[in-house]
C-alpha cells in the first residue's frame, strides 16, 4: 500500500526540481513509490470491475501514464510530469469510449468520468442519444448520489450544431463537444488507509453516467 504523504510530497519535489539531476538522483525513491501506487491501482481495478465488466483483465500498465512527459512539441521542457494518473476504462489510456480518469497531483487533484474528446461521427450520436432520451439522461445528472459527488462539464459550442433547431429544448446538452463530470479533491482525500475504496465507491456513482454514454457502442 502506498504512503500517499508521502507520494505527494515526492510530487511537490518533483515540481520544485524539475530536472533530471535531481530526478536521477531520487530514481530510487520514485521507483518505490511509484511501486506501491501501481499496486494500489492494479487494486482500484480489480474492485471497479465488480461493476464494470470492461475493466476485467485490464493492467496497470495499460492504465497508467509514465512521469516521463512528451517535449518534443512543447514549449514547456520540463522533463516529469508532477502527478500520477490513471485511465479506468476499456483498454485503459486508449479508451475512446466513456471511462474514468484519476489525477492525483499536489492542489489540482481530482476524479473525472465520461467521454474525452469523441470523434465527430460519436459525438453526433451522442447528440442524437441524449436528444431522444433527455428525461433518463437529465435522471442521471440530478441524481443525489450523482450530483453530490460530482459536477457536470465539458468544452460546449457557442450555438446550436448543424441539424437541431436553436429552439431545441435540449440546446445546452447539444451543444456538448464533450460530455464529462468531475469530483474536485484535496489531498488529504488519499491521505488514509482505504483511499482505494473511496475512489472506487466515487467511480461507483458515475456508473450510470458511462453506461448511458456507452450505450451507441453496443449498437456496434
Amino acid at each position: 500500500m502506498a504512503n500517499m504523504r508521502d507520494t505527494y510530497e515526492f510530487l511537490r519535489a518533483v515540481a520544485m526540481n524539475n530536472n533530471r539531476e535531481w530526478f536521477n538522483a531520487h530514481k530510487d525513491e520514485y521507483v518505490m513509490l511509484r511501486k506501491a501506487w501501481e499496486n494500489d491501482i492494479a487494486r482500484l481495478i480489480s474492485l471497479m470491475s465488480e461493476q464494470d465488466a470492461s475493466l476485467k483483465g485490464l493492467r496497470v500498465n495499460d492504465c497508467a501514464y509514465r512521469i516521463y512527459r512528451d517535449i518534443r512539441f512543447s514549449h514547456d521542457k520540463s522533463p516529469y510530469k508532477t502527478y500520477f494518473s490513471a485511465v479506468l476504462g476499456k483498454k485503459g489510456r486508449k479508451c475512446t469510449q466513456a471511462g474514468c480518469y484519476l489525477h492525483m497531483e499536489p492542489g489540482n487533484s481530482a476524479l473525472h468520468a465520461g467521454i474525452w474528446w469523441p470523434e465527430n461521427d460519436i459525438l453526433a450520436r451522442l447528440r442524437s442519444e441524449i436528444d431522444a432520451n433527455i428525461d433518463e439522461f437529465k435522471a442521471i445528472l440530478d441524481d443525489p448520489e450523482f450530483a453530490t459527488r460530482f459536477t457536470f462539464y465539458g468544452d460546449k459550442l457557442k450555438s446550436v450544431p448543424r441539424g437541431y433547431s436553436k429552439d431545441n429544448p435540449n440546446a445546452e446538452f447539444l451543444k456538448m463537444k464533450e460530455y464529462l463530470c468531475i469530483k474536485k479533491v484535496d489531498d488529504d482525500y488519499f491521505f488514509c488507509d482505504d483511499w482505494v475504496e473511496k475512489v472506487a465507491e466515487d467511480f461507483r456513482h458515475v456508473q450510470r453516467f458511462n453506461t448511458f454514454l456507452n450505450y451507441i457502442f453496443s449498437e456496434e
